[in-house]
């Protein structure tokens, strides 16, 4: 069966014109198919949204990497090329990376002359490089000898288990599934798979309430024990279910945690989130809580992200309240939580 793969090539646009013009007619003389930005007609973050689904369906991602880190996206901060690559990698795409050994010796009209562009390529060219299928290119000459040696290991080591056949009418074939977009809010159902919790401490002093409202929290945390030796804390656990379990791609794409409370108490109040997988704590911190109504606790859920594959595995998320200096007391209702922008 005659197979042919689609590699999408990727890099900024103007410095590596030639560049990916080389990748794109190694891939035709290797007989697969090229994908990439020149299909588009739009630009920014509607070119972005439109090339998405071109990637997901893609078999093989292919980035250049030179001197430029590209143009920004005012939403994300990331280059349009950075955000390309990221969503390639959490979609498991076979990445096969070639980056310039010395950008800081490229003629000035290729490379980034302000200190904070140079510090996002930094950054990125590090994150590539982490990939183990990275290819160091100095100049064209080296990198049009390295691209079609490089494709064409890659896919002998690393077959895609998808690909493009060429099919006639009595043929039977299955296609491939479409790309599922980002939910604009992914809902965290905080009435069900929901349970208390205590460590030394009574269960007095945390009682939970369920409103059509959300849930309601009683708290009377007594003050810090004198004795240091023990561990003393008590929470709500709010277990994923299997819809809201796996939370990488909205991660990656600057989604945050926001969580919708009210408080009643005499004065502001702390206490922990805590994000779990079923092997690793993904987030603990102390959150400070207003007294008021109509109040909201927004967690930028990215700067705590070392790996993609553990925030695909979410276990739960834990209202945790510790004896502090003074006695804790008050109402809590949590209204919502979920990942949005």
């Amino acid at each position: 069966m005659n197979k042919k793969y689609q590699i999408f090539v990727s890099s900024t646009y103007n410095d590596l014109k030639y560049e990916r013009q080389v990748a794109i007619d190694t891939i035709m003389k290797l007989r697969h198919i090229p994908a990439g930005m020149e299909l588009f007609s739009a630009t920014g973050e509607n070119q972005f949204e439109m090339i998405k689904p071109v990637i997901y369906e893609s078999d093989y991602y292919l980035l250049i990497v030179a001197g430029k880190y590209g143009t920004i996206c005012e939403d994300t901060g990331l280059s349009y090329t950075e955000m390309e690559y990221d969503f390639a990698v959490q979609n498991h795409k076979r990445v096969i990376a070639f980056v310039n050994d010395d950008p800081d010796n490229l003629p000035l009209s290729d490379r980034e002359v302000t200190d904070k562009m140079r510090r996002k390529l930094k950054k990125f060219r590090k994150k590539v490089m982490t990939n183990k299928m990275v290819k160091m290119w100095h100049d064209k000459e080296e990198l049009l000898q390295s691209i079609p040696i490089s494709i064409s290991t890659v896919i002998e080591m690393y077959p895609s288990s998808t690909c493009w056949i060429h099919v006639d009418e009595n043929d039977i074939y299955t296609p491939i599934g479409n790309y599922v977009a980002l939910k604009e809010w992914l809902q965290i159902d905080i009435k069900d798979n929901v349970e208390l919790y205590y460590n030394n401490m009574e269960k007095s002093v945390l009682q939970l309430k369920k409103e059509a409202t959300g849930l309601c929290l009683a708290i009377d945390v007594p003050e810090k024990s004198t004795e240091l030796y023990i561990d003393e804390f008590t929470g709500l656990s709010i277990r994923m279910t299997s819809e809201t379990r796996d939370w990488a791609r909205y991660v990656l794409n600057e989604y945050r945690l926001l969580i919708d409370y009210s408080l009643k108490a005499d004065e502001k109040t702390c206490m922990w989130i805590e994000i779990k997988g079923y092997s690793i704590e993904m987030y603990k911190q102390v959150i400070p809580l207003e007294v008021g109504e109509e109040k909201q606790i927004s967690i930028f859920l990215k700067d705590f992200m070392d790996d993609a594959d553990d925030w695909k595995k979410i276990k739960e998320i834990c209202v945790v309240f510790r004896p502090a200096e003074k006695r804790i007391t008050g109402i809590l209702e949590v209204q919502s939580m979920k990942l949005g922008r």
